[in-house]
């Protein structure tokens, strides 16, 4: 017989530690015999997550660094310094996450922790089946975060948002902790829309990383040699000592994702809690966690109706993204256009998911018309 749970979270990285932590620390699972599925333990920092905020957040305590002046470089070195504010922007190192959720969670009696691989997971009437390499377990509610990439409709987008992150320790040049290059732009565009983002943590550390927007990834070593160039021919460094390293992909599509699939909930970019359109996912997930507890306590199951990324932003997503595979109107063309002509502020209320009507209008006006005319248009039409 397979062994009877409450919960199981599938996943045990951002959106299903999240999670836990928040369900146990607000005390709405207290009552909850939960069981954590990951194939291996978090030791390692194997990402950073950075994002814009207006006022201190959930896991506020854990920030590492966080910049109240953000520029933007355009391809053509324009320099752009944003009006941003309220927003900061904000970095928390994976590994200060997981040993942070891990350590409190490890000291709930009520959470059990497997190493393993889940292979499979069922929604059978009023239950949930979960198979892993060596057991197999039940339960009432099961939530997913593994990402698998979908099976894609014709005509759906689908870049990869890859990435190559260093950071450094320098004495040749000395940074202005406060400020960070949000995107610069000043680095060949030939694979794709490519930017780097530009983090100091102190005068003189800097975290690094070159980003692009395409479908293929690059050969190892063009990220290594790419970042060698940014460092030299711009911010004039040659001479560093390279204390970490990331890398990462993360999808960027119009693929519409199953939230729900019986009794089970798929959470994270498994979920749609990435952004397709730039990628970012920490603050999402911890949006889809408010709606998912809340529910749990108002009527004791985790279904809720409405996603803070809804159809009015999944049309935003998918006609960016379509006007980016077209290749008329170029990706550093698009966002030098956007934060010259749109205070960083709105920009940012409007990839929340959180702008009003006069804010998305001064977006749209700040592009060019035809292209995201005539997507939006096509797309709607997909639609209908």
């Amino acid at each position: 017989m397979p062994k009877k749970y409450d919960i199981i979270i599938c996943g045990g990285g951002l959106a299903g530690l999240s999670l836990a932590y928040r369900a146990f620390k607000s005390g709405i699972w207290k009552d909850q015999q939960v069981l954590i599925i990951d194939k291996a333990e978090k030791t390692s920092n194997d990402r950073t997550w950075s994002f814009w905020e207006k006022a201190p957040g959930v896991f506020e305590d854990l920030v590492h660094h966080e910049w109240k002046q953000l520029i933007f470089y355009t391809n053509g070195k324009e320099r752009i310094a944003l009006d941003h504010l309220p927003y900061t922007y904000k970095t928390i190192k994976g590994l200060d996450f997981y040993n942070y959720v891990c350590e409190y969670l490890r000291k709930v009696a009520s959470v059990d922790w497997l190493e393993d691989e889940v292979i499979s997971s069922e929604s059978i009437g009023d239950h949930c089946l979960i198979k892993t390499t060596k057991a197999s377990f039940e339960c009432t509610f099961a939530f997913n975060s593994l990402f698998d990439k979908p099976i894609l409709k014709e005509k759906e987008q689908y870049f990869l948002q890859h990435f190559k992150g260093i950071r450094i320790r320098t004495k040749q040049v000395k940074f202005n902790a406060d400020e960070a290059f949000l995107m610069d732009f000043r680095t060949s565009q030939k694979n794709g829309t490519t930017f780097f983002y530009t983090l100091p943590m102190s005068e003189n550390e800097v975290f690094v990383e070159y980003t692009l927007f395409s479908k293929e990834l690059l050969d190892k070593q063009i990220y290594d040699e790419e970042i060698k160039a940014y460092l030299s021919d711009i911010l004039k460094i040659t001479d560093y000592e390279i204390l970490e390293t990331e890398f990462g992909v993360i999808p960027m599509t119009d693929y519409n994702f199953n939230r729900r699939t019986g009794n089970i909930m798929n959470i994270g970019t498994a979920g749609g809690d990435t952004r397709g359109s730039t990628g970012y996912t920490f603050n999402n997930v911890q949006k889809t966690i408010s709606k998912i507890l809340y529910a749990f306590k108002q009527t004791g199951t985790p279904f809720f109706k409405s996603e803070s990324l809804g159809v009015k932003e999944k049309l935003y997503d998918a006609t960016l993204l379509n006007v980016l595979a077209e290749r008329k109107y170029e990706g550093h063309q698009l966002f030098g256009d956007l934060f010259r002509g749109t205070k960083a502020k709105t920009v940012f209320a409007f990839l929340d998911g959180e702008s009003n009507l006069l804010e998305e209008i001064q977006v749209m006006k700040s592009l060019k018309t035809w292209p995201f005319l005539k997507w939006f248009a096509t797309i709607v039409m997909r639609k209908l």
